[in-house]
């Protein structure tokens, strides 16, 4: 990833970042026992569209073992419950400038696992310059979390992000085997430590409801035109099945989906599940690797 070339795009990175950032802490105070899951994430939702802003990723909330990439059908009625630890993750994009962050809401007596999340993303945070070895982040965020008793998630990576692009070069494990490479002047990154009282592996399971499209969507002739539209305006950015079935019904959006899915020009994101029975825990920050320091955009 070349270094960004205009300070204006740092700007809207720093409002994607705040946005972001407020949305966050926003929808964290929202999550308490008997609090539907879908109406926490149509408030972050809300709010990102509110201040003029659009969603770089439907918002998601994976509750428990489930890590990552749980978000809510059109008639979801899951609710949160005593005890459930809920991590809340939002990308938000001002003009394709993408902010990613994510926060952990303790209903029950977790704070020891969630303080192993935050301490190691604070600790690679201390890490970021040019130069990095990506490998020694990796290192400090499983030395942090062993000195607490837990395990990073192993096959979960932080990541770069670009314009309109959500995940890109470089990865960055929260362990160091496999890491390589090195952090670069002009950097977009996103670390996002999970803390886990389980195997440390995570995968595949349950309903997608999150999808990503190819930029160049091809789609069949068949599928209605105006959700092939929809999709579109999300210039390759994920979409929701919810926001789908909301705008067409929710028999057109099935229908739609499936046609799309067949044909291959949508992919569906499932939600990750640790392998073993457990707790996990995640905090996320987005940020940019200035020449003498790290500018985080969503404190």
């Amino acid at each position: 990833m070349l270094p960004l070339p205009m300070r204006v795009d740092l700007d809207k990175y720093r409002e994607a970042g705040r946005i972001a950032a407020t949305a966050r802490r926003q929808a964290i105070t929202q999550i308490r026992p008997g609090v539907k899951y879908v109406d926490v994430l149509d408030t972050i939702e809300d709010f990102i569209h509110a201040q003029g802003a659009e969603l770089a990723f439907p918002a998601q909330v994976s509750v428990n073992g489930v890590a990552a990439h749980d978000c809510c059908g059109p008639d979801d009625l899951r609710t949160f419950a005593e005890g459930d630890v809920a991590k809340v993750d939002l990308g938000v994009h001002v003009d394709g400038c993408i902010a990613d962050t994510a926060a952990t809401a303790d209903l029950g007596d977790h704070a020891a696992l969630l303080e192993a999340s935050r301490q190691a993303l604070e600790a690679a945070i201390a890490l970021v310059k040019p130069g990095r070895r990506i490998k020694e982040i990796g290192a400090a965020i499983q030395g942090t979390m062993a000195a607490l008793g837990f395990k990073p998630v192993s096959n979960l990576t932080g990541h770069g992000i670009a314009p309109f692009t959500i995940h890109c070069s470089p990865s960055i494990p929260n362990v160091p085997e496999g890491a390589s490479g090195e952090l670069k002047e002009g950097m977009m990154i996103c670390i996002e430590p999970f803390a886990t009282t389980g195997s440390g592996y995570v995968a595949e399971a349950g309903k997608a409801e999150v999808f990503g499209a190819r930029r160049k969507l091809k789609a069949p002739k068949h599928v209605e035109q105006g959700v092939v539209d929809q999709i579109l305006e999300r210039r390759g950015l994920p979409f929701s099945r919810r926001e789908i079935a909301r705008k067409h019904g929710t028999a057109a959006a099935e229908k739609a989906l499936k046609d799309l899915l067949r044909a291959g020009a949508i992919f569906a994101y499932p939600p990750l599940v640790e392998t073993k029975p457990a707790t996990v825990a995640q905090f996320e920050h987005t940020m940019y690797v200035g020449a003498d320091d790290v500018e985080v955009m969503t404190r």
